[in-house]
């Protein structure tokens, strides 16, 4: 995660992290007042679109833009509470996961082509892949905090934020990457195009650590669904059960800790020996 912090001495870098956030903000704001699911904690938001592709155009910028984003959202959107909190920390999640994610995701994206974006049916699907990892990782981390300050169901209000993040990114995020791909490299803002190799985290395990995500994000979403429905009598499209219950906080715990991990194992890198290739 060398890059999440190294990425702030270049004036470029804040740029984008800037011009992502005013951009996620903006949008968010304006479906505040749409569908509401959670009234001042979630709606419908077509917004979420912008995470995962400003995550995998701007790489550390975009996740952070992402996060601010979400907090000025909530600001000017009439939301802001304590669950903006992990809120932060959750939508950060949602555009750092897919950026870190793309160069090791199995053979799905060509060692030969590792440019961010979706310009083939394998890049499609690895950016479906990451993105649903990131969606699943933004909804326990909110969902998890929610749950422990007894303020929405875990079993709730997970479900619904995964599904609503990969909602937005599944059709339109590809799209929309193939329209911003050729601009933004050509302008020269293609992340990997700013930063240097040596201010990138090397990672280690990175077939393992992708592993680790994947288990860390789908696992900690699934048993803990189990056991809030269980133990707590939750149910997924309701506000009945227990909440701040032990067990439930327990359950995800290790998962969140291995997310945490993967990303201190997962690289970047590969990205820049491409295009110094090309």
């Amino acid at each position: 995660m060398k890059e999440v912090i190294s990425m702030w001495k270049n004036t470029r870098m804040i740029i984008l992290v800037a011009l992502s956030a005013a951009i996620y903000a903006a949008f968010l704001i304006v479906f505040k007042g749409g569908i509401p699911i959670v009234p001042g904690v979630t709606e419908v938001r077509p917004a979420n679109v912008f995470p995962p592709v400003f995550g995998l155009l701007f790489g550390p910028a975009g996740a952070w833009g992402s996060a601010i984003g979400n907090f000025i959202g909530d600001l000017f959107g009439g939301t802001l509470g304590v669950g903006s909190i992990f809120g932060f920390f959750g939508n950060f999640f949602l555009g750092f996961i897919p950026y870190k994610m793309w160069g090791a995701t199995f053979g799905l994206v060509p060692k030969d082509d590792m440019s961010q974006t979706t310009n083939t049916f394998k890049k499609v699907l690895a950016f479906e892949l990451v993105a649903l990892i990131a969606a699943a990782t933004c909804g326990i981390i909110i969902a998890w905090y929610l749950d422990l300050a007894a303020i929405v169901p875990f079993a709730f209000l997970s479900i619904t934020i995964t599904v609503n993040n990969f909602a937005a990114a599944l059709i339109l995020g590809p799209i929309l990457l193939v329209l911003l791909y050729p601009r933004v490299k050509r302008w020269g803002l293609v992340w990997t195009d700013i930063m240097v190799k040596e201010d990138v985290a090397k990672g280690f395990g990175k077939t393992l650590g992708s592993i680790l995500m994947i288990i860390g994000a789908l696992g900690g979403l699934i048993v803990g669904i189990l056991v809030a429905v269980g133990a707590a009598d939750q149910t997924l499209y309701g506000f009945t059960g227990a909440q701040g219950q032990v067990a439930v906080w327990l359950s995800v715990l290790p998962f969140l800790l291995m997310i945490i991990l993967a990303s201190f194992m997962l690289s970047g890198r590969e990205q820049f020996v491409e295009e110094e290739e090309d």
